[in-house]
């Protein structure tokens, strides 16, 4: 009973005499030589991924044979394995890296945005510093000269709000007067009846009509920019609501596009009148003109914007009203400019 006990409790050392060894008991289960710790979780990994252990340390998956009854006495080497690397299942082996090419071109600039920009983009942005804050003169000047495309672009202001318009307080929709124009031809369609259609069509509406236009709209016509509509057609515009709607062209009395003067509004539009409104991030879009305009008329346009949007402040507009100002045109890179020179600006021409 002694000998066996002595035989249970050394079962994870090898047997110091011949009476715990039976016939069941060989030398190779407790061979005289163990590997070190090192090697046990090696071993463990040969047994479960042969092929894996095999290419990733020859050594290792050596000291497994095929025959899972046979045991290696000799001890395995793992003493010449990179210590700084683990091969994720508890042991150590050679670390494997796949081989990368060398970035080049447009790969191999810093931000992922201009990584598919076009040459000529990336040339001209060169021009201007994106950090930097312009005054107005500098900034319109700048962007007339990266505008290089083959067509004349159109000169646009984007100006960050500090408004929420999910609030009714806070939405901003207004119209400007811009006194250079915008240097786009305007297809205007009117909506009226009785004797505001000759009117209408005195005054340079391009589309006069009253209840047969409603039908043609309804069918898909829409070769027009700007609908305007009198007071007594709105029962009937009502039913265009989806269409017109979701395109921006609904007429709306705060757009100055629902009018008793139809002979004024259609003046307006064509001389250069321009809507704007914020969207839903509180950034309002104007376009202000064309880029071969002089520099003096982008100015009297931009400024214009700008007086129209103090003037037009919601009343729920609190703290800081002006986030950040950039112009740009339409192809070109934008460019940030100094909201304080910017409204002082204004003022001083103003006066």
């Amino acid at each position: 009973m002694a000998t066996a006990a002595a035989c249970a409790s050394s079962l994870l050392a090898p047997p110091s005499s011949a009476a715990c060894a039976g016939p069941a008991t060989s030398s190779a289960l407790f061979p005289t030589s163990v590997p070190s710790l090192r090697a046990y979780p090696r071993l463990l990994l040969a047994f479960r991924r042969p092929a894996a252990a095999a290419v990733a340390d020859p050594q290792g998956a050596a000291a497994v044979l095929e025959d899972d009854e046979e045991v290696v006495d000799a001890p395995v080497q793992f003493d010449d394995v990179d210590d700084d690397y683990e091969d994720g299942y508890g042991g150590r082996g050679p670390a494997f890296t796949a081989p990368t090419r060398p970035r080049t071109g447009k790969a191999a600039l810093p931000l992922k945005r201009d990584r598919t920009r076009s040459k000529r983009y990336l040339e001209i942005q060169k021009l201007r510093e994106s950090k930097k804050e312009y005054d107005v003169p500098t900034a319109l000047s700048l962007m007339k000269q990266v505008a290089n495309t083959r067509f004349v672009e159109a000169a646009e202001a984007h100006f960050r709000m500090n408004l929420d318009p999910k609030y009714n307080d806070q939405q901003l929709r207004a119209t400007v007067n811009l006194p250079k124009g915008t240097g786009q031809t305007v297809k205007i369609a009117v909506l009226t009846q009785g004797e505001k259609i000759d009117e209408a069509r005195a005054a340079g509406a391009d589309f006069v009509g009253s209840d047969d236009l409603i039908e043609q709209i309804k069918g898909g016509f829409m070769e027009f920019d700007k609908l305007i509509a009198s007071p007594d057609m709105m029962p009937k515009v009502a039913s265009l609501g989806k269409i017109l709607g979701p395109r921006g062209l609904m007429p709306n009395p705060k757009a100055g596009t629902v009018s008793p003067n139809i002979t004024q509004a259609i003046d307006e539009f064509k001389k250069g009148k321009v809507e704007f409104r914020v969207d839903k991030t509180g950034i309002a879009h104007i376009p202000f003109g064309k880029v071969n305009f002089p520099e003096e008329d982008l100015i009297a346009n931009f400024m214009a914007v700008v007086r129209s949007i103090e003037r037009n402040k919601p009343s729920g507009a609190k703290g800081i009203y002006w986030k950040t100002a950039y112009v740009c045109s339409s192809m070109g890179p934008s460019i940030k400019l100094n909201i304080k020179e910017m409204l002082d600006y204004g003022t001083d021409s103003s006066n």
